[in-house]
């Protein structure tokens, strides 16, 4: 064997990996020699760890001039297999000492350091052999008695998996002394089923056993097998059941299984009403689901009807509790006629007499109008539908202008439309008899209300009315002043017109109408006149947000305006100046949506003031940018119809029929059916 060369190696720059072994020639060893052999250089680092003299053996068949050299078997010493080596023929002495080979240098790699495993199996495996310990009854240290079975168990798993174990085997009870404890209030099977479900982690949940289960499950506080008969139970849920679930979740107190159910009631009320399970529910929990703003009802009257059929069900009995569960119902919601009618068909005296009692008590009936109205400003949450109910929106008016159009092209438009969010599907309704733009609609007493507008540059001060029962338009006292672009807000049961362009200026006045009077009178004027802007009325207060000022400037500045004071306030101005916005109140904020300015056109961008913080923040963009856009809020969503695209090229926007709903919750926007009409600078109402 050579010595490798003199000097240092290998060189610095080429130290080999701290694995990597030097090669040396072979020396052959005489047959049968306990040996350990050297593998050839290996690109991976071979084991560090010494070898144990047990793992040398010298195995048989050795032969002269051939010698077999191993380890010990990788299963039991963890080595490689064994290897086989030859030796090396003998060199004549004439052909001089053998050339080194080249020296082998490698890298030098990074220093290993310790590293931290988990196996997933490892629970498994030990739970396994548990099992079978359980199977075989050793090490059992306990016998439970449930019934007449017994169970051989060990407390150490019990009392791992459950609180109700560990707190009878450690917390000092006396059962934690005794071989032989006894369990009461579970049957043996469901306790069998449990038992498996600790020893294995799976459990047989069906429709016969479920209740039995959870309610045993919870008693011995196995969480999760409760929870998953929670999942089960979910996936069960019908109209025909879901009462029943629902009353069966109260009694163990699975609060997420009662949200589920509570919510999958309002969702499917008018299916749940009409089944035998709605009029078996006590009279609380019919109160707390009458009481929901989560109901999907059409109208009204079909929650009165509900509230009826429970009390018709058991009327001797349930007779007396006629105040309670008519008190959710929202009367003035309802049509009076078609009331009076059903209260008429009543069989029973006492009964009717109480209805009737109870509609001049909710409805005002016989009081004067003036008392009326001032009854629905203590009772908002009465006129107000509920937010799940179906509502209706109508567009109205506006300009449309087509692809390709000249910018004196675009044509007022007297159409109106009507989107049913049930269907999800827009239709046409009765016109307006004078076609209009710029206007402000408003929603009083159930009907609709278009104020002012322009056509052709002539500008209105005449009010429509529009009554969703006769399906017409018919008009009202006209405004003191012409105005368009105007904002329109409902203030305690009165229609706000603030501001404005009324003909050679931007007009600065306030003017309200009475709907009982059929009025307006000038109440006001705003501190900074504008036009073309948006507005919101949020707990009596009315925000002027944007808009264009007397210098032709869009504005980004939001000013309030308190009807009963007469006052004006301010907050903080938005980060974008916005002409031609649209503007909603939800959730308590106040959105800014679309609008115009010079320097950025057509915009697609959204904020959100937040009275808790005091700031406005920029929200996910709409998908389409517009100006001129109508907003309105519908069962926690806000819906943005038509408007204008960006102009190019000096050319004409074009007006969209485009529909796109944003929702707070995932900060998102989604686009729906299209209008029949492209507009801009209509308006739009709920009802």
């Amino acid at each position: 064997m050579h010595a490798p060369p003199t000097g240092s190696w290998p060189p610095a720059a080429r130290r080999p990996h701290p694995h990597a072994s030097r090669t040396r020639t072979p020396q052959l060893p005489p047959p049968g020699a306990w040996v350990r052999t050297r593998d050839p250089p290996l690109t991976t680092a071979p084991l560090s760890f010494p070898l144990p003299p047990s793992s040398l053996r010298a195995l048989p068949g050795a032969a002269p001039g051939r010698t077999l050299l191993g380890v010990g078997d990788r299963g039991k010493s963890g080595l490689r297999p064994p290897l086989l080596t030859s030796p090396t023929p003998p060199r004549d002495a004439a052909e001089g000492p053998r050339p080194s080979p080249p020296a082998m240098a490698c890298e030098a790699g990074p220093k290993a350091t310790d590293s931290t495993f988990s196996s997933d199996r490892h629970a498994q495996i030990i739970l396994a052999q548990i099992n079978e310990m359980r199977s075989g009854q050793d090490f059992c240290d306990v016998q439970l008695q449930v019934g007449e079975a017994e169970f051989r168990v060990h407390r150490l798993v019990l009392a791992a998996s459950s609180p109700y174990f560990a707190a009878l085997f450690t917390g000092g009870m006396k059962e934690s002394c005794k071989d032989e404890v006894q369990i009461l209030g579970i049957e043996a099977g469901i306790f069998q089923t449990l038992l498996d479900f600790i020893y294995t982690g799976v459990v047989n949940i069906g429709v016969n056993n479920v209740q039995e289960l959870i309610v045993a499950a919870d008693m011995l506080q196995l969480t999760e097998v409760v929870d998953l008969c929670c999942e089960f139970l979910k996936g069960q849920v019908e109209p025909s059941n879901c009462i029943g679930i629902f009353q069966f979740s109260e009694q163990i107190a699975c609060h997420d299984l009662r949200e589920f159910t509570e919510n999958y009631i309002h969702v499917h009320f008018l299916e749940v009403s009409g089944g035998e399970e709605f009029l078996a529910l006590t009279k609380d929990q019919l109160i707390k689901i009458l009481r929901s703003e989560e109901l999907s009802i059409e109208d009204e009257y079909q929650v009165f009807l509900a509230a009826m059929q429970w009390l018709l069900k058991d009327l001797g009995r349930r007779k007396k509790h006629v105040v309670e569960v008519l008190e959710p119902v929202r009367f003035p919601l309802l049509p009076s006629q078609r009331l009076v009618k059903y209260i008429e068909g009543v069989p029973d005296f006492s009964l009717r007499v109480a209805l009737q009692t109870l509609l001049k008590e909710y409805c005002e009936m016989g009081k004067t109008p003036k008392e009326n109205r001032f009854c629905s400003f203590l009772q908002t949450s009465k006129v107000r539908p509920r937010k799940k109910a179906r509502k209706y929106l109508y567009a109205v008016g506006g300009y449309t202008r087509l692809q390709g159009g000249r910018w004196s092209d675009s044509r007022a438009l007297s159409c109106v439309e009507r989107f049913d969010t049930f269907s999800q599907y827009w239709t046409t309704v009765s016109s307006l008899h004078q076609a209009r733009s710029g206007l402000g609609v408003a929603v009083v007493g159930g009907m609709i209300y278009a104020i002012g507008g322009e056509k052709d540059s002539m500008i209105f001060d005449c009010t429509e009315r529009y009554d969703p029962v006769t399906k017409q338009w018919t008009t009202v006292a006209s405004m003191n002043q012409p105005r368009c672009g105007l904002g329109v807000c409902v203030s305690y049961g009165a229609i706000y017109a603030l501001g404005g362009w009324v003909g050679a200026e931007i007009g600065n006045s306030i003017e309200r109408f009475d709907p009982e009077e059929n009025t307006w009178e000038i109440v006001g004027s705003m501190d900074v006149p504008r036009y073309y802007f948006g507005c919101c009325e949020i707990q009596g207060l009315i925000y002027v947000v944007g808009g264009i000022s007397t210098e032709g400037v869009e504005l980004s500045s939001v000013e309030v305006y308190n009807p009963v004071s007469k006052s004006w306030s301010t907050l903080p101005p938005m980060g974008t100046r916005r002409a031609y916005l649209g503007v909603a109140a939800l959730n308590d904020c106040i959105y800014s949506i679309g609008g115009w300015n010079e320097t950025e056109d057509t915009l697609p961008t959204v904020e959100k003031y937040s009275f808790e913080e005091e700031r406005w923040v920029e929200v996910a963009s709409m998908k389409v940018p517009r100006a001129g856009v109508c907003v309105v809020a519908i069962n926690g969503l806000l819906y943005v119809s038509g408007g204008r695209s960006p102009s190019h090229d000096f050319s004409a926007p074009v007006t969209l029929d485009s529909v796109e709903v944003y929702n707070p919750h995932s900060d998102t926007w989604t686009e729906i059916g299209n209008m029949i009409t492209s507009r801009c600078e209509g308006g739009v109402a709920v009802l």
